[in-house]
């Protein structure tokens, strides 16, 4: 350092540059600031910058800010369109199936009864033309439930919508014994059957009290009762994430 200046040699030519407030041997001070000063400074912000934390988006919210901050709000009105499209597609799709299913679901008349090996019988009245449910899957179903004559549950009655639950998981819902999912599970959606379940299936040798909503009180069903269930199977999708 000499008469208030420095040395671009004594600071390393690599920097290019003096601290602030002192001058340059090479020029007088108080001179514009070198091409090297603001590109020095332009990488000590890029550095800073990338050291902060970046906010982690979903997919979609993602591509939106990247389109909107390239193209402008022209770019993310466009990316809106492509997630509505993708929307409307799935409601077509979903539509084509459920004709497929009314269109492939049939009446039956002659059915034979079927006995399976837990002592679970059924004769279909419908065949459905969808899909069988799956482990997961949300099913939706309209029951009849009887025994001894008496029907004790009926969700036509007090539901258009009818009962929805996942198939395969535990609890099953108040009042329906793991015979009745075992009818679901050889069901296609749209199909119809009746359902006789021994008390093995059923609610056992100790029997129960269940909630009726058709009775719109407790109903109880004795100890080694057999049950008998009208089951219609009315949808079979993936359950909303």
């Amino acid at each position: 350092r000499a008469g208030g200046r420095c040395s671009r040699r004594s600071r390393g030519e690599a920097f290019g540059r003096c601290r602030a407030g002192e001058g340059d041997d090479d020029a007088p001070a108080g001179s514009p600031a070198r091409d090297g000063d603001s590109d020095d400074a332009k990488r000590r912000e890029w550095e800073q910058a990338r050291s902060k934390p970046r906010r982690k988006a979903d997919s979609t919210d993602a591509i939106s800010t990247a389109l909107t901050r390239r193209f402008g709000l022209a770019g993310g009105l466009a990316w809106v369109g492509v997630l509505a499209f993708g929307v409307i597609s799935e409601q077509v799709k979903t539509r084509i199936e459920v004709a497929t299913e009314r269109a492939n679901t049939v009446e039956v008349t002659d059915a034979k009864k079927v006995s399976t090996a837990s002592g679970l019988s059924y004769q279909d009245l419908k065949a459905g033309g969808g899909a069988y449910p799956q482990r997961g899957d949300l099913v939706v179903v309209q029951y009849k439930a009887s025994f001894g004559g008496q029907t004790y549950e009926d969700t036509k009655k007090y539901s258009k919508g009818g009962q929805a639950f996942i198939f395969g998981s535990r609890p099953l819902p108040p009042g329906l014994p793991v015979g009745f999912e075992e009818a679901l599970s050889t069901m296609k959606t749209g199909g119809k059957r009746l359902v006789e379940v021994p008390p093995s299936l059923g609610f056992g040798g100790e029997g129960t009290f269940v909630k009726s909503k058709l009775k719109q009180d407790t109903v109880e069903i004795p100890g080694n009762t057999a049950l008998t269930y009208e089951i219609e199977l009315t949808r079979v999708s993936i359950p909303p994430s």
